[in-house]
């Protein structure tokens, strides 16, 4: 079984034992902030993926519109000539 943080280094004084633990909890606390950073990245980049997906979709049916009126601008001509 995993042995307590005190298990390890009975030497230490309690003043040095409070010592690690403040620095055991600001290093927790600087990592707890970092993973809320990384989530707002994720949150953002996840926005930016919907937008370029709408984006895509209506540039896309655009591109099909403008086909379809050159198709039946030939069609026209073909038909007259």
């Amino acid at each position: 079984m995993a042995q307590s943080f005190t298990e390890n280094v009975p030497s230490l004084s309690p003043q040095q034992i409070e010592k690690q633990r403040r620095k055991q909890i600001k290093r927790q606390t600087k990592m707890m902030l970092k993973i809320e950073q990384a989530r707002r990245d994720v949150q953002r980049a996840q926005m930016k993926i919907a937008k370029a997906q709408l984006d895509h979709e209506l540039a896309s049916t655009r591109l099909r519109t403008y086909e379809d009126q050159l198709n039946k601008m030939r069609s026209e001509n073909s038909d007259n000539g």
